[in-house]
């Protein structure tokens, strides 16, 4: 067998070594100066290396609070390649993403790399997504899959948009359901700001205000869906964080409004203790629920976020966020078909103070 140098984390003075390495692998779509230099920094990432300098390397995001590990990116000098690097590589990382306890391993490829699909095939993963003129050059690529706990199904291919905006996360969950309930409908920004215009509410903490779970179940009956609200108290929601009291009435004032066209709607709106087993009945049920989070355990931002619950077993729940970092185009794939252990989504629902919880269900007539 080859001589095969052993793998280590990527240190500092590695980053010479690796700017090369990136120029010799890929033409285009290669991480900058900047970007390795920010993953040769301590984060919710590994990078990890094969030689002195550098002929190999592999780079591991991982999502605070989730149980998803994705491999960014796996390079080989073409010089060292054929000696077995970058499945010694995949093998290391698959042994990290095991030591997080993670549910599953996620990669992008080009559709024309067969000798790296050939690979990814032999150990394991499967094809769950395509990815029409994916890259800079125009090329196709795959979204590839491996379940680490065998009694897991393969994530199902499910519709993803990205919010356009930093406080459009409730109109852009709305619309990846809404596609999964109509998949014959096509929805555009515009279609995500107009129910953001409908339901916000107005003011938050600063800027822009968001959807209040109020707003956006009547947007959403206002469209012909069967709607069911599901919310902890009958409190105003995130007027408490609202410093200026000119802003709380107005908040007060948009919030009373909705509360009273969603009792000219067929809207069930039902105070109750929102519990994961109450979630977990409305999915049964068929309805597409949407979610009010914090996302303190995720990014320790304590702001309130809509995701999309798209199922739900034993252990875990899973989400669609549409909260993508708008600097990777890539970042989908960290964010469809996302895996919360149970215990971790308690924590995630309850905004503010009052720990104010609030689901969204809906579904066709």
């Amino acid at each position: 067998m080859p001589h095969r140098p052993p793998i280590r984390t990527a240190q500092g003075s590695d980053l010479d070594a690796l700017v090369e390495l990136e120029k010799r692998c890929f033409a285009t779509d290669r991480l900058s100066r900047r970007s390795l230099r920010h993953f040769l920094s301590a984060g919710q990432h590994q990078l990890l290396v094969c030689g002195e300098p550098v002929q190999a390397y592999i780079l591991l995001l991982f999502r605070r609070g989730t149980s998803l590990v994705r491999i960014y990116s796996l390079a080989v000098d073409p010089a060292w390649r054929g000696r077995g690097m970058a499945r010694q590589l995949m093998e290391a990382a698959e042994q990290r993403a095991h030591e997080h306890q993670a549910l599953f391993l996620r990669l992008e490829v080009a559709a024309n790399n067969h000798p790296a699909r050939a690979l990814y095939s032999a150990l394991g993963y499967h094809s769950i997504d395509t990815l029409p003129a994916y890259y800079e050059d125009g090329g196709d690529g795959l979204r590839l899959e491996k379940r680490l706990v065998r009694h897991l199904t393969q994530s199902p291919r499910l519709p993803f948009y990205a919010q356009t905006t930093e406080f459009t996360c409730g109109p852009a969950a709305a619309l990846m359901a809404m596609e999964h309930l109509q998949p014959e409908r096509q929805f555009s920004q515009i279609d995500e700001i107009n129910l953001w215009r409908e339901a916000t509410t107005v003011f938050m903490t600063q800027g822009h205000g968001g959807c209040s779970p109020q707003g956006l179940a009547l947007a959403l009956s206002n469209r012909g869906f069967k709607v069911e609200l599901l919310q902890s108290s009958d409190c105003i929601p995130f007027i408490d964080s609202v410093r200026r009291e000119d802003k709380k009435q107005l908040i007060a004032a948009v919030h009373h409004y909705f509360v009273e066209q969603l009792a000219h709607t067929f809207t069930r709106v039902e105070t109750t203790a929102l519990t994961t087993e109450r979630l977990r009945q409305a999915l049964q049920q068929g309805y597409r629920t949407l979610l009010l989070i914090s996302t303190y355990q995720l990014n320790r931002n304590k702001a309130p976020h809509w995701v999309w619950l798209v199922a739900m077993d034993d252990n875990f729940a899973y989400i669609n966020d549409p909260d993508c970092d708008p600097d990777d185009r890539r970042s989908a794939i960290d964010n469809t078909y996302l895996p919360i252990r149970l215990t971790m989504l308690d924590k995630l629902l309850g905004y503010g103070k009052r720990g104010y919880r609030a689901a969204i269900n809906f579904g066709n007539k």
